[in-house]
């Protein structure tokens, strides 16, 4: 299949994976420092009774527009406005239920080491993207697309076990860039229309996914479906995880602050896994002063309204000063090659005393493959 399609077909690092395969080392592996931080206590390393079941669940929407435009000089694409719904809780699964996310020769490998009484728990994690539309444009030449659509399940062990991989699903329709240079309307994109069912083993050493659907370029379909596998995953210098929860990577790093670097590696199905460094800093969301304090303010309404966050006096002994505000610590993500870097997306977490705004994600900003401009995720609604 082509390792295009496999890059770009996903939501978490759409446009922004390099074309070149990271490699593996016999050094002494650099696991990742984690920690719980959707929890009141983000030491607690297993998964708490509290977070079973779907009525525990952590429900996130967010509003999806295109911020900045595309500036490729060949061609432009343009979104219009979307949605993306996440949602985050933790599993017990029977030895039934479990067979469904896990090849059959492993199976008895996960009950015997990780099941009690017949019963595993595992995180579950959930995202959709929905876009009403993209437009793609050459010189005086349009061509509309409907609903793009992309939509991951994933499943992982808790924080003790590294938020080890078990199983990710990714079904994909979406018109994408095709390339930097085009000399026609319809060798500007790629249609994508594609599955891809990724399963681990117990120990995390092997992924086998299946990879089925079909994609249109340059007028031309042709049928994707085949399987793909990697071996040696704990041969690897960093943890290793599936991008479908790269979300929930990023926002487990320990002591998540304005200053930070972690190196991890992650699997895209079709494609050997790469290796990036996660790089805390103090981004405004917005470059511009006024709209990033607006934006700001958007957010904290609708933390104050589910009780995640409150204001209180800047200096109890003089009013005056005013009252706080939420505070936000940015994480870039950089792929690590010397050539085909690519752009960096970034995600933005409320952090504040006591974990009470658990460390949500608040806004996420894709920047989109070959210049054809940003797509930003603004945190709406919260249990929605």
């Amino acid at each position: 299949m082509k390792k295009k399609l496999a890059i770009i077909g996903a939501v978490a690092l759409a446009g922004v994976l390099g074309v070149m395969a990271s490699g593996c080392s016999n050094n002494t592996r650099n696991l990742a420092s984690l920690a719980s931080n959707w929890y009141q206590n983000p030491d607690f390393d297993k998964i708490q009774p509290t977070f079973i079941g779907e009525s525990n669940a952590e429900k996130l929407t967010y509003k999806v527009t295109q911020t900045e435009e595309s500036t490729n000089t060949d061609y432009s694409v343009e979104y219009s406005d979307g949605t993306y719904t996440t949602i985050f809780y933790a599993k017990e699964l029977t030895a039934d239920t479990l067979a469904e996310i896990t090849r059959t020769e492993w199976l008895e490998g996960y009950t015997k080491k990780h099941s009690s009484q017949g019963n595993m728990n595992l995180y579950y994690y959930r995202t959709e993207l929905t876009i009403d539309s993209v437009t793609y444009t050459y010189g005086d030449k349009t061509e509309d697309f409907g609903e793009q659509k992309v939509i991951t399940e994933s499943y992982f062990l808790p924080v003790e076990n590294y938020l080890r991989p078990v199983y990710s699903y990714r079904e994909v329709k979406r018109a994408i860039p095709a390339s930097l240079k085009a000399s026609s309307l319809k060798e500007c994109y790629v249609d994508v229309d594609m599955t891809y069912k990724s399963f681990y083993n117990v120990s995390g050493n092997k992924v086998y996914t299946e990879i089925s659907g079909n994609s249109t370029t340059d007028g031309k379909e042709k049928d994707e479906s085949g399987t793909f596998s990697v071996s040696g995953l704990n041969g690897y210098d960093n943890s290793v995880f599936d991008m479908a929860y790269l979300d929930i990577v990023v926002r487990a790093m320990k002591n998540v602050s304005r200053s930070f670097s972690q190196a991890v590696t992650v699997y895209t199905p079709g494609l050997q896994p790469r290796d990036y460094t996660l790089t805390g800093g103090s981004t405004a969301l917005l470059s511009d002063k006024e709209k990033s304090d607006s934006q700001l303010e958007e957010i904290q309404a609708v933390l104050e309204g589910k009780g995640l966050f409150t204001p209180k006096p800047v200096d109890e002994n003089d009013p005056e000063k005013g009252m706080t505000t939420l505070k936000t610590a940015s994480v870039s993500v950089n792929y690590n090659a010397e050539r085909y870097s690519g752009v960096s997306q970034r995600y933005w977490f409320a952090i504040g005393d006591n974990n009470q705004t658990r460390t949500l994600m608040v806004k996420y900003s894709e920047p989109l493959a070959y210049n054809c401009g940003t797509l930003e995720y603004v945190l709406t609604g919260i249990g929605e």
